[in-house]
């Protein structure tokens, strides 16, 4: 494969996030630096903190806007990752001392779980997995926490008709704090995305074997790294797409903390068995043409991956920054027929999203919401009292 060309910005973002490694797998195209796209495609990236470590590091040099914007990004970046983190086991601990099944996840337990230094992880809000059938127990102690539903998830979960169905159909629910908090969103998931991608998992199959990890100190129960890089591949690969260097040090921290320890066969037999081998394979070797590591050896990876269309349209997107989509369920499903194993699975996505349209009156209740132009005006005290109890939901 031909050394792919990228910009003297995305070069050093690329270098900031990718463990050191002292490999260059592409080539830097012959025009000056630009501070100012450089501080754009950071901010786009969300690498801030990562990237101020590394311009440290390096001595880059660089306009003073542009290192005052990092430095102070970076500074309140690490206050909140360490409230935010302290407020995370919190609430976990509540929720496991009412007997609701939850771990933490993502950013929060990432930055802690990956990170050297877990202020280098960015992250905004706080997720938890909850087994499905305690979701409604954990809005009634979040609500208690100071949480609650946001009006579109509420106006859902009110009607007795679609309550059920948004469950089935869907995978999270934001909350938004009752008052001023430093916490502007939580959320919650009881699936690892939407059904009609087929990705779906169980909360035994994601949590039948749990492993103690210290989180500020406190323990916390949490999936192993073969769960985590699964939960990893299906979000920031088959979700995302890859589409931000703040994925990729993600993967490539996990990968370099655990690959030598994991069980492989266990992570083959999954991801085959759930039709997405080949985007693991696919991830792995990305991951390893950009720091020069071969992590794809481990799931028996042939010397043809990466694809040189799927890094293509990667590197493309870090240096252009796709455009921001109202849904991106087009984008996704496209993505996923593209790099899905075998056509039964294509077929079983196409199926899918056919058998979404059947829950009419769910989809009728989600075009009454829209069609009234809700902004987010609907009463509070109403969705307080949904997810509470109050109300029938």
């Amino acid at each position: 494969m031909q050394r792919p060309k990228v910009s003297r910005e995305l070069a050093h973002l690329i270098e900031a996030a990718v463990l050191p490694s002292g490999h260059q797998s592409f080539e830097i195209e012959d025009k000056p630096f630009d501070p100012q796209r450089f501080s754009s495609l950071v901010t786009w990236h969300q690498i801030r903190p990562l990237a101020f470590e590394y311009v440290q590091a390096k001595a880059l040099a660089l306009p003073e806007y542009v290192l005052k914007m990092l430095r102070e990004f970076s500074v309140g970046q690490a206050v909140t990752n360490m409230a935010f983190l302290g407020i995370c086991v919190r609430l976990y601990n509540r929720l496991i001392e009412n007997k609701v099944r939850a771990f933490p996840m993502k950013g929060a337990l990432w930055a802690w779980m990956l990170y050297d230094k877990p202020v280098l992880r960015e992250f905004g809000d706080i997720d938890y997995f909850i087994g499905k059938e305690d979701v409604s127990k954990s809005l009634d102690i979040l609500l208690n926490e100071g949480f609650a539903a946001d009006n579109y998830r509420h106006y859902l979960l009110k009607e007795k008709a679609v309550g059920e169905d948004y469950l089935n159909t869907d995978y999270q629910l934001p909350l938004t704090p009752v008052q001023e908090h430093a916490l502007q969103s939580l959320e919650i998931q009881w699936n690892c995305t939407y059904p009609r991608y087929c990705y779906n998992f169980t909360w035994d199959e994601l949590a039948g074997n749990l492993v103690a990890f210290h989180m500020m100190g406190k323990p916390v129960l949490v999936p192993g790294m073969e769960i985590q890089l699964i939960m990893m591949v299906i979000h920031h690969g088959g979700v995302e797409q890859w589409d931000k260097l703040k994925y990729m040090a993600d993967l490539l921290r996990l990968l370099d903390k655990s690959a030598d320890s994991m069980d492989w066969a266990y992570i083959n037999k999954i991801t085959k068995a759930k039709g997405f081998h080949k985007l693991l394979l696919e991830s792995l070797s990305v991951a390893g043409y950009l720091c020069g590591r071969d992590y794809a050896k481990y799931a028996g990876a042939a010397k043809s991956y990466p694809s040189e269309l799927f890094i293509r349209d990667i590197l493309s997107h870090w240096e252009n920054r796709r455009p921001p989509l109202k849904t991106k369920t087009w984008r996704i499903f496209l993505y996923n027929i593209k790099y899905r194993d075998n056509w039964s699975d294509k077929l079983s996505i196409v199926a899918a999203h056919i058998g979404y349209l059947t829950h009419w009156k769910l989809l009728w209740h989600k075009m009454s919401w829209y069609r009234k132009g809700s902004s987010g005006e609907a009463d509070r005290d109403s969705a307080i009292n949904a997810t509470s109890g109050s109300e029938d939901i």
